[in-house]
């Protein structure tokens, strides 16, 4: 088992180095993906530099470049400056492989409901980047799995499970992403504080154990949060899925459709003829082997 950390985070390093009549300000990526920089200068005196501002460039994943080269325009005076910089995950334009196969997001013997998808009530996904997203309704310490093969890219464990839906929430989600060979990536959000058992860099297979659900970050319930996403044109947006089940086909997650691992009736709304509701007889959103025999009428 790899080394974990609390949290593995850092993509990305720019600093800048001083030299003796002009300083070079470099990028390193220390990711496995590549990611597009943008350095704006905010405030300079006396310069002159070898390539125009703002400056983009995309680098690698695990190279290093220079991004610019910078001294002073009257050499018989002093120079300074500084600038911000932000950044983007991904190959630009990447495309999803129509041929790929996604497995369902967990492993368990229980029924799980989708409570939030592109087709019904938005709460939370109003963005590009997570348009395409899915919320799936389960307790606490369920197993999350990989939904396809990849190298983990970024992990997040340390934040404890005490999700609010409130604003300060929205940077305190433990989350796993899992980069794909199309350069493609999945996001698996609101993961189990300290429960990751991936490292950044690791190899996984569709189906491996990942870590498990929480209830972290920006949340009203436990669930888990599923994104595919790509950067297209310089931005993170949210891809359509299907999973693949071996016992049922293709899975098209939509709002309020019910999600498993196993069972035959996996990806439908449990039958109109149930003597008793589901409200009645599942908790959480979750149906399981009690909650179908209740709703049966036994």
């Amino acid at each position: 088992m790899p080394q974990i950390s609390d949290a593995e985070t850092a993509l990305l390093n720019v600093e800048t180095v001083k030299g003796e009549n002009a300083d070079t300000v470099i990028a390193k990526n220390l990711s496995q993906i590549p990611i597009t920089v943008t350095l704006t200068l905010t405030s300079a005196n006396n310069i002159v530099s070898s390539t125009s501002w703002p400056i983009t460039r995309l680098i690698p994943a695990g190279e290093t470049l220079e991004l610019v080269e910078v001294s002073a325009a009257d050499k018989r005076q002093e120079y300074l400056f500084y600038f911000k910089y932000e950044y983007l995950i991904g190959q630009p334009n990447a495309q999803a492989k129509p041929s790929a196969i996604y497995v369902l997001p967990f492993k368990s013997y229980r029924i799980f409901q989708v409570s939030q998808a592109s087709d019904g009530p938005i709460f939370s996904h109003h963005d590009l980047a997570s348009k395409y997203a899915i919320d799936i309704l389960m307790p606490t310490g369920t197993t999350v799995v990989a939904a396809r093969n990849g190298i983990v890219i970024e992990n997040v464990n340390q934040f404890p499970d005490n999700g609010k839906a409130e604003p300060e929430f929205k940077d305190k989600a433990n989350y796993i992403k899992i980069l794909h060979d199309d350069g493609t990536w999945s996001v698996y959000l609101h993961l189990m504080q300290f429960s990751s058992q991936v490292a950044v860099g690791q190899k996984v297979t569709a189906g491996t154990a990942i870590a498990l659900s929480g209830n972290s970050g920006f949340t009203t319930e436990p669930h888990l949060h599923f994104a595919l996403q790509a950067n297209e044109n310089g931005n993170i947006v949210s891809l359509p899925i299907r999973f693949k089940n071996p016992k049922n086909g293709i899975i098209t997650p939509v709002y309020h459709t019910w999600l498993s691992t196993g069972a035959s009736d996996a990806n439908i709304a449990p039958s109109s003829k149930a003597k008793r509701s589901v409200k009645k007889c599942s908790q959480d959103g979750v149906l399981d082997d009690a909650a179908l025999q209740c709703m049966k009428g036994y």
